[in-house]
């Protein structure tokens, strides 16, 4: 784990022009289907479903790129690019990486939005 910041917030409002409204709406879709993505990673390598794990993974980099993230966008696609050559070897561990990094960028997330509310 890094000592990193888990994401940026500069760059990530930089991208929409810095609306704080629209960072908040982004935040909480990705609180709430970031989840569902993994789930669906997790179930589809626990039948060494490759396709389905590049799939899952794939929709979650994307929604990752918003908040620039970089251990957990290198996370995912590290576990992406395994699932793509077919190489489900040691993507339990890759999985439980992502795992870790997305539970740390979904509470600096959590921990933002509150932080944007009270303001």
């Amino acid at each position: 784990m890094s000592q990193d910041p888990i994401f940026s917030l500069d760059e990530a409002l930089a991208r929409i022009d810095y609306d704080r409204e629209t960072f908040d709406m982004m935040a909480e879709l990705f609180i709430e289907h970031g989840p569902k993505d993994l789930a669906e990673a997790k179930a589809a390598l626990s039948v060494q479903n490759a396709v389905g794990v590049a799939r899952s993974s794939h929709r979650l980099k994307g929604a990752i790129l918003q908040f620039c993230a970089p251990a957990t966008l290198h996370a995912c696609k590290t576990l992406e690019e395994a699932a793509k050559a077919g190489n489900l070897q040691h993507a339990e561990a890759l999985c439980a990486t992502l795992e870790q990094e997305l539970l740390r960028l979904l509470d600096a997330l959590r921990h933002e939005r509150e932080k944007g509310l009270a303001a």
